[in-house]
């Protein structure tokens, strides 16, 4: 007996729902913090996530239920992977969930931490939620973004963007990284059509998408500054 792909698409699909009812549904709150810690000592590959966890997460149920839902779509991940016999054949092979901490996410965003912070505020990570006092967040890399024109992606397609560009330019040798930052904002230019200082610059009120590009286009202009610098020494 395996995990079909429907099935696995189904459990996915209702994670939260599970989670929710897991924490509140059951006949005790103590049957379901004991659940939270069998299956988070059973399931394998699972080191990094508890360690992360102490007693603090039961005292919020948003906080409780954000935690069931990393630990039960990791379950379904390594039940996936599990070897079942006569499986089915279609069921494809997951890569465990890796999850990254607000600064991780701040370098493939190519924005500020704070950013990253009030991106979670703003619910811009479904399903996410600040940590409480001295904890951290861990935010999944299946974590579906919604970016400000609405347009969705996951954690894990961002990283991957990010690698193939720094890939892309590690491989340029031939472009001094001066060009590279150049080029960079020589496409924004174009974009917002004018200067930083001309247009996101001096906006108040920016889109999120605008903001994004604000701090990544600030970021490709100091950069170029300290490239002009260098040179002229």
């Amino acid at each position: 007996m395996g995990i079909t792909r429907v099935e696995k698409n189904i459990f996915s699909q209702n994670t939260d729902e599970i989670a929710s009812e897991l924490v509140q549904s059951l006949s005790k709150m103590d049957n379901s913090i004991l659940l939270f810690k069998v299956l988070a000592f059973a399931v394998k590959n699972n080191a990094e996530f508890v360690r992360g966890l102490d007693e603090s997460i039961f005292e919020n149920t948003d906080i409780f239920r954000e935690n069931y839902v990393t630990l039960l779509k990791h379950a379904l991940n390594q039940a996936v992977d599990a070897p079942q016999g006569n499986t089915d054949t279609d069921v494809p092979s997951i890569a465990a969930i890796k999850s990254y901490t607000p600064k991780e996410l701040s370098i493939f965003f190519g924005v500020s931490i704070t950013t990253i912070f009030n991106w979670i505020d703003q619910g811009r990570f479904i399903g996410v939620q600040r940590a409480g006092a001295n904890k951290h967040n861990l935010i999944p890399d299946d974590t579906t973004y919604v970016y400000g024109s609405g347009k969705r992606t996951t954690i894990k397609d961002i990283v991957t963007l990010w690698r193939q560009e720094e890939a892309v330019h590690d491989s340029t040798l031939e472009i001094s990284d001066l060009d590279y930052h150049t080029g960079q904002i020589a496409l924004y230019e174009d974009k917002y059509k004018g200067e930083f200082e001309r247009t996101l610059g001096t906006t108040l009120n920016l889109t999120p998408e605008e903001e994004t590009d604000a701090q990544v286009w600030k970021h490709h202009l100091g950069r170029q500054h300290l490239g002009f610098k260098d040179t002229e020494k």
